[in-house]
């Protein structure tokens, strides 16, 4: 009776079945591995998309900052200008009333431009406050004789000029702004006393000082 010995045969095919099982085990996790990878790949991409667009909206915000604030402070544009008039309205009778005055003041306002103060002031005060005032731009005001009165009575102090502050985006709109003021024909004389450069709110301005010369009306005599 002839025997063949298979158990070297079997042994080999049970070595050849492990060695499959192994390989399928490493290709699912291979391939596990490289979905996993892949996915985080992919999250990072989103991740870095999403801190670029917050970088830029901060970037945006930051930049819009400077403007909020400078549309803040224009804002306080009409509370200003209502205070103002109350100062305004001691002009005397014989002048313009206050509302014609702010009212042009503010019609002349260019875009990019606003104003900060209106106030009337004397030429003795602008003397004292302002060295070197620069009466030669208006000629300086014919002294007046000042008749003899009780000493309790006060002297009225005539304010010929008014002062106009305020803030322009660029040196182009003050000059707009001076020449349009220069055209109202109840002044006698315009003119830039002051121009500056400042910073609101991180905003890079011009602030600007303008006086205007208006003289007192003379009473016309009758014939």
């Amino acid at each position: 009776m002839i025997r063949i010995n298979l158990h070297d045969y079997r042994d080999e095919l049970r070595k050849i079945e492990i060695q499959k099982r192994v390989v399928k085990s490493l290709a699912i996790i291979i391939v596990a591995i490289f979905f996993i990878l892949a996915s985080w790949l992919n999250e990072q991409a989103k991740l870095d998309l999403v801190k670029s667009e917050t970088r830029k909206l901060q970037s945006q915000v930051a930049a819009l900052t400077s403007e909020v604030n400078l549309v803040k402070e224009m804002g306080g544009k009409v509370a200003r200008l209502e205070s103002i008039v109350l100062t305004i309205e001691g002009l005397r009778e014989k002048q313009l009333p206050a509302s014609t005055i702010i009212g042009d003041l503010n019609l002349m306002v260019p875009e990019g431009l606003w104003l900060h103060g209106i106030v009337q002031r004397d030429l003795d005060y602008l003397k004292k406050k302002i060295k070197k005032f620069p009466t030669i731009m208006f000629g300086e005001p014919v002294k007046k004789k000042k008749k003899r009165k009780r000493k309790r009575e006060k002297q009225v102090v005539y304010q010929d000029f008014v002062e106009v502050t305020g803030y322009a985006l660029t040196e182009s709109g003050v000059a707009e702004y001076l020449e349009r003021l220069q055209k109202i024909p109840y002044y006698k004389a315009t003119f830039l006393y002051k121009l500056s450069r400042t910073y609101i709110g991180g905003q890079a301005v011009h602030k600007f000082a303008i006086y205007c010369y208006m003289p007192e009306k003379k009473k016309k005599k009758a014939a």
